[in-house]
């Protein structure tokens, strides 16, 4: 897929629904969306949490009957995007729908339809992070199809009508998908025109644009993101929300790596005691054949070369070193694990984007990079022309500076299988922090 560099993004964000979950059997209908969380409405955090310079406009399916409260709360908001207000459907899909016909048409857009992205996002999901979004909005415009979600805790049963169990699936191939979801124009609106034609209803977005048979890459999300559906879930998105702006929300964990910071544990102000130490390092090495036929790329950067790396993937042997390295420094196992080269999802697939993920899951687990010293050892090709664009990448990946990214080349003097030039190995050394011990003055922020 050929990578676009000048993208447009919108943001549908429906918030029809009636809310009927929201309230007990005999209330008047409630519009949840205007109700208060921690001191402004929960729509008003949702469009806040939404209101990056990278997206252009929104667009909000409501009911006819809500338009003008929502309007009046987007005036005191006082966002800087274009809002557009869409006929709200009997469904969220239904909803989505209308929204799209209003993207079509909008005048707003200044770049051809194959370099536009639309985020659909929950209305009622206000504890979205910046840093999510963002990661999204990264892989869509490397795969065209991004769905943010989280690991399942708990062990999931499939259960027959007669009550009876049939199946156990493995929990660790199941995830809570969440939103945002972000996918190219082109591609949404084939599967919403593809879903209206056969008939078809789905829970979530990515379903729809599944089955085109476009892959959609799932974007590690936060536990925090809940969608507040119920009177219970206020109170809870409440203490999450005034932890994190208190400064005691720790960095989340997934799985099973570590506690993760409940409700309970942010409403009475505690955390869960640190069970690992605030600094690690971690060191990744590897290794690949030299071929031709193949482009040869190093850190992201790719390098003009008679040969390339062969390998299931784009054969990146630097990021892949560094992967190992972030993996290793985490205690969190590493590539072989997290992207097997017996799935072909990872065939050919661009090596900054699998370490997009890992990024994302040292975040999760509470862990920033501090610094990072990488060796390419080479006979061929030269790379000093090149170093300079290779550390810059990596800082950018890793969020960090440049002066904390080295990048280093050397030669065996024509010993071994690198200097008879068959392959290029690579080696890195990476020091986490822990996010909950790390300050301004310590670090700058990933």
């Amino acid at each position: 897929m050929e990578k676009r560099t000048d993208w447009q993004v919108v943001a549908i964000i429906p918030a029809a629904g009636s809310g009927r979950r929201m309230r007990t059997p005999g209330q008047p209908k409630t519009q949840k969306l205007l109700l208060p969380l921690a001191g402004k409405t929960i729509l008003r955090r949702t469009l806040e949490a939404l209101s990056l310079p990278e997206i252009t406009a929104f667009f909000l399916p409501v009911a006819p009957e809500d338009q003008p409260f929502f309007a009046e709360e987007l005036k005191a908001a006082g966002l800087g995007q274009e809002v557009i207000f869409c006929a709200g459907g009997p469904e969220r899909q239904d909803s989505i729908a209308n929204a799209l016909a209003a993207v079509e048409s909008w005048s707003g857009w200044r770049v051809p339809p194959e370099q536009r992205l639309v985020v659909i996002h929950d209305a009622a999901r206000p504890l979205v992070e910046t840093e999510t979004i963002r990661l999204a909005l990264a892989v869509a415009q490397e795969t065209w199809a991004a769905c943010v979600g989280v690991p399942v805790k708990d062990t999931i049963k499939v259960v027959g009508p007669d009550g009876v169990i049939t199946q156990t699936p493995d929990r660790r191939t199941l995830w809570a998908a969440q939103t945002p979801q972000v996918f190219s124009w082109p591609l949404l609106r084939q599967a919403y025109a593809q879903a209206q034609a056969g008939g078809e209803k789905m829970t979530d977005d990515a379903a729809l644009v599944e089955r085109t048979g476009h892959p959609v890459r799932i974007v590690p999300g936060s536990y925090r993101n809940l969608k507040i559906t119920t009177p219970e879930d206020i109170p809870a998105a409440a203490a999450l929300l005034n932890a994190v702006e208190a400064g005691q929300a720790t960095g989340e964990m997934t799985g099973e790596e570590a506690p993760v910071l409940t409700a309970e544990t942010a409403a009475s102000g505690s955390r869960p005691a640190p069970t690992v130490p605030a600094l690690r390092v971690g060191q990744g090495f590897d290794v690949h054949r030299l071929v031709t036929g193949r482009r040869l790329v190093l850190g992201g950067v790719e390098i003009p070369a008679p040969v390339g790396l062969a390998g299931h993937s784009d054969a990146d042997v630097l990021i892949h070193a560094v992967m190992d390295a972030l993996l290793g420094a985490a205690g969190a196992g590493d590539i072989g694990e997290l992207f097997p080269d017996t799935d072909p999802a990872y065939c050919g697939i661009d090596s900054t984007l699998l370490l997009r993920e890992v990024m994302a899951k040292l975040k999760a687990a509470g862990w920033k990079p501090v610094n990072l010293d990488v060796t390419v050892i080479a006979q061929k090709p030269k790379l000093a022309p090149y170093r300079g664009k290779i550390r810059a990448r990596l800082a950018t990946l890793l969020g960090l500076p440049e002066t904390a990214v080295n990048v280093k080349a050397t030669t065996t003097e024509g010993l071994g299988f690198t200097g008879r030039e068959e392959g290029i190995a690579a080696q890195a050394v990476v020091l986490l922090e822990s996010i909950s011990f790390s300050s301004p003055a310590s670090c700058p922020e990933a």
